[in-house]
C-alpha cells in the first residue's frame, strides 16, 4: 500500500528549508500551547462560518454535517497545538489530502483555509507581540498546505492509474507533453 510518511517527506523536501516547518518552530508552538488552545472554539466557529458563507465551499458538505466536521477540526486543532508535530503528524496531513480528494474539496479551497488558519493565529499573536509564534505558525501552515496538496495530487494520479491502468511515469510524460502543447497555444493567443 501507500506509505503516507514517505509522501509527506517527499512533499516537505521540495520546500526551501527557510520556508519549511522546523523543530524550532515546534518548540515555539509548544511554548504557546495554552494560548492557542484558548482560541479553539473561536477558531472552529470562524473556520466553519467562513466555509458555510461561501456557496462553493458550502456545497462540499451534506445537510446537518457541520457539527461532525467541527468536532474533526477541534481534534485537528488540539493535535496541531499539543503536538508532536513530527512525521506521524505530517503523514496524517497526507491522509487529509486523500480525504479532500475523496470529498471533492478543491486545492484552492484547502489552501484558502490553511491561509485562514495562519491568518487567524498570526493576527492574534502579532497583536500580543508574539512575533516568533506568528512566524512559526506561518511555516507550519505552509508545510501543512504543501503536504495536503502534494498528497491530493499523488492520490489523484494513483486513482487514475488504478482506473486506466497507465503507469504513472507514462501518464506524467504524456501530461507534460500536453501541458507543453497547451502552453504553446496560449502563447500564440498572446
Amino acid at each position: 500500500m501507500v506509505d503516507l510518511r514517505e509522501i509527506a517527506k517527499k512533499a516537505l523536501e521540495q520546500m526551501p528549508p527557510e520556508a519549511r516547518f522546523s523543530p524550532e518552530d515546534a518548540q515555539v508552538i509548544a511554548r504557546h500551547k495554552d494560548l492557542l488552545l484558548s482560541w479553539s472554539e473561536e477558531f472552529v466557529q470562524a473556520f466553519y462560518d467562513t466555509l458555510f458563507a461561501h456557496p462553493p465551499t458550502r456545497a462540499v458538505f451534506r445537510e446537518g454535517e457541520r457539527p461532525e466536521r467541527e468536532e474533526t477540526l477541534r481534534g485537528w486543532w488540539r493535535r496541531t497545538v499539543e503536538g508532536p508535530l513530527d512525521e506521524t503528524y505530517f503523514a496524517w496531513m497526507a491522509k487529509v489530502g486523500l480525504a479532500h480528494f475523496h470529498r471533492k474539496v478543491e486545492n484552492p479551497m484547502m489552501l484558502a483555509m490553511t491561509d485562514f488558519a495562519n491568518e487567524f493565529v498570526s493576527t492574534r499573536a502579532a497583536s500580543m507581540g508574539f512575533v516568533e509564534l506568528t512566524a512559526a505558525f506561518n511555516r507550519l501552515m505552509g508545510s501543512v498546505g504543501v503536504v495536503i496538496v502534494y498528497s491530493y495530487d499523488f492520490f489523484q494520479k494513483l486513482a487514475l492509474h488504478n482506473v486506466v491502468g497507465m503507469e504513472p511515469a507514462l501518464l506524467g510524460r504524456l501530461s507534460l507533453e500536453e501541458a507543453r502543447s497547451l502552453l504553446e497555444k496560449l502563447k500564440e493567443q498572446g
